[in-house]
């Protein structure tokens, strides 16, 4: 495209500018005119320029996200491609500019920041998806953010005022209204005050509510684009243009995968009264409140790092003793969305996050990355006189935790009574202890360790079996960003294990 042509599809063109140079087919004008009847030619031709380029970047868009899916992805192509079936971008220049500002590549197919390099990253080393619908929600909202702060929807609203009465422009503000209208909560999210798939599940909710009330016009224009791109494609084909049937096509094959999109939303429902995340200058005194003096024989190291675990690089290790165990482990993980079941010698990489709740407690969440699969503990720590709890909220259930220090400046800290919304529950001999002690081998690090227990009804004098070990090996890193080290040990982990 000439860069005369490319200023054309951007602004409206002025009168006397000759934009036929440009090869526009006779077919392109007439189906133009049926959109804008009382147009000038130049306009015609700026929206035919318009429609070409958004089947140009719908190509490109459908190949960006064919090597670097996620669940996200697939909504995305939804709505790029009704959009190139309702030929919108043709119809308004300030709506073709919003669709290409919150595309992920540039017009070379390249991620276009560093939050798309990021994403691509992820897919291309074989991340969890939950961590590639992540990083694509994180890019997404800063491009949404940069659309609002240069002010291109309010140059769209202003120009769709002028055509208030024409029912096709109707249709660009609804469009808008379910997709970027409908993201309310991405500031705050962008500030670290809710999660991102919070912000994206809330956006979600609130298009899918306008869509039940006041949205069955635009759905059934899109049905209508959708039936007749398949039988009676129109536009001119040519290199590196999808035409109406491959278009309608790849909407349909989006509609019928978008639906995956639901396990973003109830993460996102999942997280929503997580707290704000906080960063490794927060902490929360939670040995000195339940030792009380005794906090003074545990090591530093250890009160840091019970302090805010979420300050903290992390890599883990898992054992299962017996089938037995590895069962009971795969059911937890299956039934209650929480746990691991995956286990050898090689190490895992794991990351810790803790929030701050609004009642100031802390909300710490435990990932670990299992050959592709993330695998979640995610719970808060509670001090109640004096007495550590941590209370699965999700779950209904409340663990009395024990906590005392150890030898050699180390802690434990073990699950005593467990109760589900009030009532105790029988543990049959099962309980849980994790010893944390500093780690020689490193000034700020610490090293815990988890031991899954069952104690012998038949003799209580008797050491308990040892069923299942989670190791962690916490260190503090040398630079801020945590997340930039977790997601470098993924890859590195994965490409170890695809190789």
């Amino acid at each position: 495209m000439s860069t005369l042509a490319r200023e054309a599809w951007r602004r409206p063109v002025p009168r006397g500018v000759d934009l036929m140079a440009e090869d526009v087919e006779p077919a392109e004008l007439a189906e133009a005119r049926a959109h804008l009847p009382r147009a000038s030619p130049q306009e015609l031709a700026a929206f035919v320029l318009r429609h070409r380029e958004c089947r140009r970047r719908l190509a490109a868009l459908e190949a960006f996200y064919r090597s670097s899916p996620c669940r996200m992805a697939r909504v995305h192509l939804l709505a790029a491609s009704a959009v190139a079936l309702g030929r919108f971008w043709g119809l308004s220049a300030p709506f073709a500019q919003l669709g290409e500002a919150v595309m992920p590549m540039d017009t070379a197919g390249q991620p276009r920041s560093k939050a798309w390099e990021a994403y691509a990253h992820a897919c291309s080393e074989g991340l969890p998806i939950e961590v590639r619908d992540e990083r694509w929600i994180d890019a997404h909202m800063q491009d949404v953010a940069k659309v609002r702060e240069v002010g291109l929807e309010a140059a769209f609203l202003a120009e769709a005022r002028a055509h208030e009465e024409e029912p096709l422009w109707r249709l660009l503000v609804q469009h808008l209204e379910m997709t970027l209208g409908a993201r309310l909560f991405d500031q705050p999210a962008l500030a670290g005050a809710v999660p991102g798939e919070t912000a994206m599940a809330g956006g979600m909710a609130l298009a899918l509510g306008r869509m039940l009330r006041a949205g069955w016009s635009l759905l059934r224009h899109y049905a209508w684009v959708t039936a007749r791109g398949l039988l009676f494609p129109r536009g001119v084909r040519g290199a590196g243009l999808l035409g109406d049937r491959q278009v309608a096509w790849v909407l349909l094959a989006s509609f019928v995968t978008a639906w995956t999109a639901a396990r973003v939303y109830r993460r996102g429902v999942r997280t929503l009264h997580r707290g704000q995340q906080v960063g490794p200058a927060d902490s929360w005194p939670l040995l000195a409140a339940t030792l009380g003096g005794d906090v003074t024989q545990v090591d530093s190291r250890v009160v840091r790092f019970y302090s805010n675990p979420g300050a903290y690089a992390v890599q883990a290790s898992v054992e299962l003793h017996g089938w037995g165990t590895r069962l009971f482990a795969w059911l937890a993980t299956r039934l209650l969305g929480q746990g691991v079941f995956e286990c050898g010698e090689r190490a895992l990489p794991a990351r810790f996050r803790t929030f701050r709740r609004i009642d100031g407690s802390m909300h710490f969440v435990r990932e670990l990355y299992c050959e592709g699969v993330l695998r979640v503990f995610d719970s808060d720590f509670v001090v109640r006189e004096g007495r550590l709890y941590e209370v699965f909220v999700e779950h209904g259930l409340e663990v009395e935790l024990e906590v005392r220090a150890l030898e050699r400046g180390g802690v434990s800290v073990r699950g005593r009574r467990v109760r589900w919304h009030g009532l105790p529950l029988p543990t049959f001999g099962v309980g849980v202890e994790f010893r944390a002690y500093p780690d020689e081998s490193d000034p700020e690090g610490v090293a815990i360790t988890g031991t899954l227990l069952r104690q012998s009804h038949s003799d209580a004098r008797a050491a308990p079996r040892v069923l299942g070990v989670l190791r962690y090996q916490a260190s503090r890193p040398e630079v801020s960003d945590r997340h930039s080290a977790f997601f470098g040990a993924l890859a590195a982990s994965t490409t170890r294990w695809m190789g």
